[in-house]
This record gives structure tokens, C-alpha cells and sequence, in this order.
């Protein structure tokens, strides 16, 4: 029996990891559609809660909840909680482009950003 060509025998593996990502993509679908079915079933469950709820609020006279927002706007009093931030002091001036720095540092050329003279 004779050995089949180098390049032919090197597609086998294209095929079976393009078999594996199928595979991998084909699981990860199933796990999304089950996560998506426990969602609607827990939906449902608060619905039909919801009403059981609100009868039986009914049956023993009690006002039905609101679903205004339990957190209401709420204006600053002047006065109270944190004071507003005032102007920043102690920064000293940023220097301008192309302006030389005082110091060691600024008094030789940089060895890299420097043209030769």
C-alpha cells in the first residue's frame, strides 16, 4: 500500500477542528437557549406571583403597592453633605512647548532627540 502524499494527508486536521468548533459553537447554543428558557419560566413565575400577591392584598383590604420608584430626586440644601470643590492651589504652572526646563536635565541635549553638531 502506498503512503499517500504529504499534502493530502494534512487536510485531516483542518476538517476535524473545523468538527470541533461546530461542535463547541453547537453546545454553547444549547446552554443559551436553556439559560433563555429558565428567564422566561422565572418571568412568568414573578408574573403569576405578582397577581397572587396583589388578590391577596385585596382580600384583606390593603392598598395595592405603587410602582412609583422607592427613590425619590433629592435637591442639595445648601449647608450640608460634602463642600463643593474649590480652585486647586499649590500647582505650579505647566511649562510652555518648547520652553527649556531649569535643572541638570535641561541644560545638555537629549542623546536621542537630538540632531549632532
Amino acid at each position: 500500500m502506498e503512503h499517500a502524499p504529504r499534502a493530502g494527508r494534512g487536510g485531516g486536521a483542518a476538517v476535524v477542528l473545523t468538527l470541533l468548533i461546530a461542535l463547541v459553537e453547537a453546545v454553547e447554543a444549547a446552554a443559551a437557549w436553556h439559560r433563555a428558557q429558565e428567564f422566561r419560566a422565572q418571568a412568568q413565575a414573578a408574573a403569576e406571583a405578582a397577581v397572587l400577591l396583589r388578590e391577596a392584598a385585596g382580600l384583606t383590604g390593603t392598598p395595592p403597592p405603587t410602582t412609583k420608584s422607592r427613590t425619590g430626586r433629592v435637591t442639595r440644601t445648601a449647608g450640608r453633605g460634602l463642600p463643593t470643590a474649590g480652585p486647586v492651589t499649590g500647582v505650579p504652572a505647566r511649562p510652555r512647548p518648547g520652553a527649556r526646563s531649569a535643572g541638570p536635565a535641561g541644560s545638555r541635549p537629549h542623546p536621542l532627540t537630538s540632531t549632532p553638531r
